[in-house]
């Protein structure tokens, strides 16, 4: 069960020795740090945690699909892991191919797709209304934390590390040196965990342990 944002403050302030979680100013400072954690680490790879699926409808010969057509808002830039149409695969191609296109309808590319602005762009234009019929597999970027039933994209198990990354900067705008450095030194051996585990779910070993296979590209 993902950790909520109440939950994770309260594990800071137990680990502060408060026998309660502060309100007001305090509540929210503390929250602003656990995000700009969580962005922080979220910005460092395309973690696994991140990976998510959806859905949307296609409109025949419609150029472009925006967020109020289905397509998410939470994509990380253009990181599709797979898009198709009906069923058909689609490939990834450079805007600055599309650009140069002579055709302001792409009718010289077949079954491509690119990102612009936030929308996607089926190249050519598909031409077919199909109910869900666009399907895409993406990263995402995180929801930031704001109420407290809110909930953390981090597996359970590495959810300490935003306590420790919280705890560092109280102890730091506290000027304690010291416990600020060993909460960070307990921000980074969580993360050296969470990466371990980030190349052991993208790649698999081959028979010759030597060479490395990824599961995705």
């Amino acid at each position: 069960m993902a950790a909520t944002l109440t939950q994770l403050l309260q594990k800071v302030s137990y680990r502060m020795r408060e026998d309660s979680v502060p309100s007001g100013s305090e509540s929210s400072r503390r929250t602003q740090f656990i995000n700009e954690g969580y962005y922080s680490i979220t910005r460092k790879h395309f973690w696994w945690w991140t990976e998510a699926s959806t859905t949307f409808n296609s409109v025949a010969n419609q150029a472009s699909y925006s967020s109020s057509d289905g397509f998410p808002s939470t994509i990380r830039g253009s990181a599709i892991l797979e898009l198709r149409v009906d069923g058909t695969l689609y490939h990834p191609t450079l805007q600055t191919d599309a650009f140069e296109a002579d055709s302001s309808t792409y009718s010289g590319f077949s079954e491509q797709y690119m990102v612009f602005a936030k929308s996607l762009y089926l190249l050519p234009p598909y031409g077919t209304s199909s109910t869900n019929g666009i399907a895409m597999k993406y990263y995402r970027i995180p929801t930031e934390l704001s109420t407290g039933s809110d909930t953390i994209l981090l597996p359970d198990e590495y959810a300490d590390i935003l306590v420790a990354f919280t705890i560092g900067r109280l102890k730091a705008i506290g000027s304690q040196r010291g416990s600020a450095a060993d909460a960070y030194d307990e921000f980074n051996e969580i993360y050296k965990e969470m990466e371990s585990e980030q190349n052991n779910y993208l790649f698999a070993l081959k028979s010759n342990e030597s060479q490395l296979s990824a599961l995705y590209p």
